[in-house]
């Protein structure tokens, strides 16, 4: 080994000959708890991030269809996180430790502060949907009159068009005369 390798005093890492210092495949166990630590504090954030995407889910839609496709978006753009999170903090290097603890970190999130916030997004979405049927009501009312409005003048005027159309049928029936009558129509003619 002392051929291939030197042992640096002043940085106490193994480097090869070339001072290309060698790849370290495990990592030292205050780096896993530090990246633990990051995932679960990233699991907080993303239970945090699907309540309010629970919350804005309610507040346009409460059906079955609406919570499953909610959830897959949510799923979809938390494995996107999930990547994004592991490229940053372990290079890319998928970690079982880190999996696990964003699992955890979202369940603490979820079973502790979780039950507090989904409640309150409870009552602010019932109350934004109470407000908003309110402000529906008050804004609908003069649409509905001009829409009245609109139909009867609608109506109306068709009315006089079609009496007017009716009066020119009759006028026009009464103006042309007969072809037989015609004076210039009596001798000719036609040869074929």
């Amino acid at each position: 080994l002392p051929y291939l390798y030197r042992y640096r005093k002043t940085e106490r890492k193994l480097f090869l000959r070339k001072n290309v210092p060698l790849m370290t495949y495990l990592v030292s166990l205050p780096e896993q708890l530090g990246t633990f630590a990051y995932a679960l504090g990233f699991g907080f954030f993303l239970g945090i991030f699907y309540d309010l995407f629970r919350a804005v889910r309610m507040l346009f839609s409460n059906g079955k269809k609406a919570f499953f496709a909610a959830d897959v978006l949510f799923a979809l753009f938390a494995a996107f996180l999930t990547f994004l999170f592991t490229l940053t903090v372990t290079s890319g290097s998928i970690r079982g430790y880190v999996l696990f603890g964003e699992v955890l970190g979202f369940f603490v999130y979820y079973f502790s502060l979780g039950v507090l916030f989904s409640r309150f997004f409870d009552k602010l979405v019932a109350f934004f949907r109470g407000f908003s049927l309110r402000v529906y009501r008050v804004v609908r009312l003069p649409f509905l009159r001009f829409g009245k409005w609109f139909a009867d003048f609608f109506k109306k005027n068709v009315q006089k068009a079609q009496k007017k159309a009716d009066f020119s049928v009759k006028k026009s029936k009464i103006l042309l005369k007969n072809t037989n009558d015609l004076l210039y129509n009596q001798h000719v003619k036609l040869y074929s």
